[in-house]
């Protein structure tokens, strides 16, 4: 299994010329876990310069050489810079500081909050569809409990009346609005 680094910006093939977004690497855990810039990374590099091989998709169509060495350079268990050139990825190393750590975290945090924020609406509406069905198994006489929470939370009508509401909840979540971006 491998990790993958989303690589922002793209890494240009030093022999094709194509750009690779994205790049799988085994030097962290194998957990199939995605990292980018300024993520935390299981490594035994605390600071300094994994050797790995980039492995260029449009070269192994074409029946070319496939495989360059990629250098990722780690700065303080963080993935400071993904590099295909030796002296390039010394002089990020030596020239990442602690801006660059404050820049990350800073982005860090706030994918934490959006993540976070998305949870709670997903949630939010899994219970609103557990009371709905309980309140439709279990109706009350007077039907005033179902008027108090329906008032706080309730579901659209294409989610009530859809053939899968759970699959209806779980495409309404995954659009992104404008407020979810980050």
């Amino acid at each position: 299994m491998f990790d993958t680094i989303t690589l922002d910006p793209a890494i240009r093939c030093p022999e094709c010329g194509a750009l690779e977004t994205s790049h799988q690497t085994k030097e962290f855990e194998c957990l199939m876990s995605y990292y980018r810039i300024g993520s935390v990374v299981p490594s035994p590099c605390h600071s300094g310069i994994i050797r790995d091989r980039f492995w260029c998709s449009a070269c192994h169509d074409a029946g070319r050489e496939a495989e360059h060495l990629l250098y990722l350079v780690i700065w303080h268990s963080v993935l400071a810079a993904v590099e295909l050139d030796a002296d390039e990825a010394e002089r990020k190393l030596r020239e990442t500081d602690r801006l660059d750590l404050i820049g990350w975290l800073a982005d860090s945090q706030r994918e934490s909050r959006h993540w976070q924020g998305k949870f709670r609406k997903l949630m939010s509406s899994l219970n609103a569809w557990q009371r709905h069905l309980h309140d439709k198994a279990n109706p009350e006489p007077d039907g005033a409990r179902s008027r108090f929470w329906s008032r706080f939370s309730s579901l659209p009508d294409e989610i009530l009346n859809a053939p899968d509401p759970l699959d209806a909840i779980i495409k309404f979540h995954s659009k992104e609005s404008p407020e979810d971006e980050l």
